[in-house]
């Protein structure tokens, strides 16, 4: 039953990527990937959400100390 169902699945997918292959660019590719754009895109994207992880990581931290040292005068 599961050979079958793997046969069938990539008779399915053996149309779409025939399909995917014969259409026109898009905007997308035109502009970006031509002009080499996109590899400019990626590099300030991922800088960006690496900042953004940087700065929740110091966040976490300084907010864990202030609990720790909310903790500690309660106790006093």
């Amino acid at each position: 039953m599961v050979k079958t169902l793997t046969v069938v699945m990539t008779l399915l997918l053996i149309p779409m990527s025939t399909f995917a292959a014969s259409e026109t660019p898009g905007w997308l590719e035109e502009t970006m990937f031509a002009s080499g754009k996109i590899n400019t895109v990626v590099m300030v994207v991922s800088v960006v959400l690496i900042g953004l992880a940087i700065w929740m990581f110091n966040m976490d931290r300084k907010i864990g100390r202030l609990e720790r040292r909310s903790e500690e005068l309660k106790n006093k």
